[in-house]
C-alpha cells in the first residue's frame, strides 16, 4: 500500500524539473497538496508543463526558465517563488547534466560546465534557502540529488562521478551546520533510472539486460521509486533524518 503524504501549503521547488526524475518529483508534490515551483534551463515547454500537471487551474503551479548555475537568476527566481506562495518550505536540488569523458580527453570548459551545474548550483539553491529560513526563524528541508557514481565507478563519466561525490559531501557538510537552525539536509542517490539523459547508453538492448542481471532486484528502477524517496525525507515521517543518503538503486552497491 502507497504511503499517503500530504504537503498541503507547503511550497515546494524541484530545479532541473523539465522533465525525468525532476518533473516526476514535482508532480508528486503537487498531486500531495502542495505548491510547485518546476524550474530548468530550457527556454520552452513551461506552459506545457503546467496544464499537463495542473490544468486550467495555476494557483498552485509556477514554471521557469532559469539557469541555476548563475546566481543572479536563482536569487530572481527564488524571490519570485517567495512573492508567488508566501513561503519556500522544501528545496530539491536535482539539476543536473550527464556527460561522457575520460581523464584523457576532459576539458577544462568541460570541468567548468558540469561542476557549475551539478554541484556549484546546489551550494548556492542551499545558501539562499538557508538564509531565508535564517531570516523567518523557520526550518525546512533540503534533498540532493546524488547517485550511485558518488560512491562507485561508472566507466567514461570522469566528471559526473566527482560532481556527485561533491554532492554526497556537501549534503552532509550542510547537514552539520544547518541543524542548529532546524533545516535538514539529506540526499537521494538513484540507481539506474531510465530518463532522457541515459536514453543513449542502453540503446543497445542487450547493454540493458546484462545491467539488469547485475542488479540483485533484476531491473532498472524508475522515476516513482526516487520521487518515493525524496517525499519521505522532505515529509515529517523523517524529522529525526539529516545529512543521510538513501542509495535507491536495487542492490547495485551491493555487488
Amino acid at each position: 500500500m502507497a504511503i499517503e503524504y500530504c504537503f498541503s501549503g507547503k511550497t515546494v521547488c524541484v530545479t532541473g524539473s523539465a522533465r525525468g526524475i525532476g518533473r516526476r518529483i514535482g508532480e508528486r508534490f503537487y498531486e500531495a497538496g502542495a505548491n510547485v515551483a518546476f524550474c530548468s534551463i530550457s527556454k520552452g515547454g513551461k506552459e506545457e508543463l503546467m496544464q499537463e500537471v495542473a490544468g486550467n487551474d495555476r494557483s498552485r503551479i509556477m514554471a521557469k526558465s532559469v539557469d541555476v548555475s548563475d546566481v543572479s537568476q536563482i536569487d530572481a527566481f527564488f524571490q519570485e517563488v517567495v512573492s508567488t506562495f508566501g513561503s519556500f518550505d522544501i528545496l530539491v536540488n536535482n539539476a543536473g547534466i550527464f556527460t561522457s569523458e575520460t581523464i584523457d580527453t576532459v576539458t577544462e570548459a568541460d570541468w567548468a560546465r558540469v561542476m557549475d551545474t551539478n554541484l556549484k548550483s546546489m551550494l548556492f539553491t542551499s545558501q539562499w534557502f538557508a538564509r531565508y529560513h535564517q531570516k523567518q526563524q523557520t526550518g525546512g528541508s533540503i534533498v540532493n540529488i546524488a547517485s550511485v557514481s558518488s560512491v562507485t565507478y561508472i566507466p567514461h563519466n570522469l566528471l559526473y562521478n566527482i560532481s556527485k561525490a561533491g554532492v554526497v559531501t556537501l549534503t552532509k557538510t550542510l547537514a552539520r551546520d544547518l541543524g542548529p537552525r532546524n533545516i535538514r539536509v539529506n540526499a537521494v542517490g538513484p540507481g539506474s533510472i531510465p530518463t532522457d539523459l541515459n536514453a543513449a547508453l542502453y540503446a543497445d538492448k542487450q547493454r540493458e539486460i546484462d545491467l539488469c542481471n547485475k542488479i540483485p532486484l533484476g531491473r532498472r528502477g524508475t522515476k516513482d521509486d526516487i520521487a518515493n524517496c525524496v517525499m519521505f525525507l522532505a515529509s515529517e515521517e523523517s524529522s529525526y533524518l539529516t545529512g543521510q543518503v538513501i542509495y535507491a538503486e536495487g542492490g547495485w552497491l551491493l555487488v
